[in-house]
Parts: structure tokens; sequence; C-alpha cells
């Protein structure tokens, strides 16, 4: 696999979002992405698929990668140009690039796209990128399907001990006396007598750097 050097604007073209104000949005199908992804939906799209959007202020370093038409706002910059490279592997790219990007002005929060395509990267050719953008998806599809059933784990537990403890429906409830809202053979404790909360430590900013 032979990796060319290059800059990112020689890979794709970014451009900014543009402006679509709450007053005139028209309720629709059309999903309106921002630096934080999907926030909203539109009747009218302003890019084709597929899309590849990230933040240009607000969340930096996240790549949103559309299969649909769409509107990306104002905070964003989305690729209007692939240059015959892989979609899927430039908004890869993008992000491995985002990662540990750092803005030289300091005092402006945000990202500029003039900057950002003079950036130093490297990619193969097409045939290649494929290849690599398939396994990552695979990977990221993996990851989205245990962050689904994580979720779905997260709200069964929340629903079982409202069940049990807040509506005290929990096995057996049907022959233990209610006492005061609390079952005949249950106590009421502060919580510091159950356990003991203790402050966290402070961690000097030189052994953050020093271990990074």
């Amino acid at each position: 696999m032979s990796w060319k050097p290059c800059n990112l604007g020689d890979v794709l073209t970014l451009q900014r979002g543009h402006d679509l104000p709450d007053r005139v949005r028209v309720d629709g199908d059309v999903p309106v992405v921002s630096s934080s992804g999907v926030t909203g939906r539109h009747s009218v799209a302003k890019a084709e698929p597929p899309g590849v959007v990230t933040g240009r202020y607000g969340t930096i370093g996240e790549v949103f990668f559309l299969a649909e038409s769409y509107w990306p706002l104002n905070t964003a910059l989305y690729v209007v140009d692939f240059k015959g490279n892989d979609p899927k592997f430039c908004a890869y790219l993008l992000r491995s690039v985002l990662k540990n990007y750092r803005s030289e002005k300091a005092a402006v929060p945000g990202v500029d796209r003039r900057v950002l395509h003079l950036l130093k990267v490297a990619a193969p050719a097409r045939r290649e990128q494929v290849r690599i953008a398939s396994v990552l998806s695979a990977y990221d599809d993996l990851i989205e399907n245990n962050r689904r059933r994580i979720a779905l784990l997260e709200e069964s537990a929340r629903l079982l001990y409202r069940e049990w403890f807040v509506h005290l429906r929990f096995p057996g409830h049907e022959h233990i006396k209610i006492v005061d809202g609390l079952p005949d053979d249950w106590t009421s404790q502060a919580f510091g007598q159950v356990a003991e909360l203790r402050y966290g430590k402070a961690f000097p900013t030189r052994l953050h750097s020093t271990r990074q």
C-alpha cells in the first residue's frame, strides 16, 4: 500500500455551512447538521449526499457522515468536493486530522477551513481508501450496536429500580406489610449511614502533561 504525502486541501474541499434561523425553518425530513450533529429537521436541503460535516465552532473534532440530503449549519464545515476520493475515507481522515488539532489563534475558538486545507496528510489510492473505510465502518457499526444495547440495559435497570424501590412491587411484595411507606422489615437511614463520600484529589497540570 502506497500513501502519498499531500495537503488536506488536495484530498477534499471544505466550505462553511449556511444560516438557517428558527423563524424560517419548515418542518420536514431533511436533517439540519450543526457542529454537534443532527439538531433538527427542515423541508429543504442545501447539500446532497454523501455528506461529511465537522464543527467550525462549538464541538471541534467531531465528524458526521450523511447518506441523505442535508442542511449544514453555519457553525459547521462540510465537504463540497471529494476530488475523486472515497467520501467515507475522507470522513475518517478528517476525523484523524482534527483529533489533536489546535488552532494557533487561541483567542479565537474554532477552525479556519483555509488553515485546515494546508495541513499535511497522506492518502492511498481510492481502491485502498474503500477497503480502509469498509473495515473502519464495520467497527463503527459494532460500537453503535453496543451503545444501543447499553442504553437499553440502562433503561431496563432504571425501570426495574422504579418498579422495586419506588412503587415497591418487588418479588414477594404481595406478602409484605407496608408501614409508613416502607416494607415492614426495611429501615430509613441517611445516605451517610450507608456509604461514605469523599472529595476527589487535585491533579496538577504539569503531571497531566508529563503522562500524555
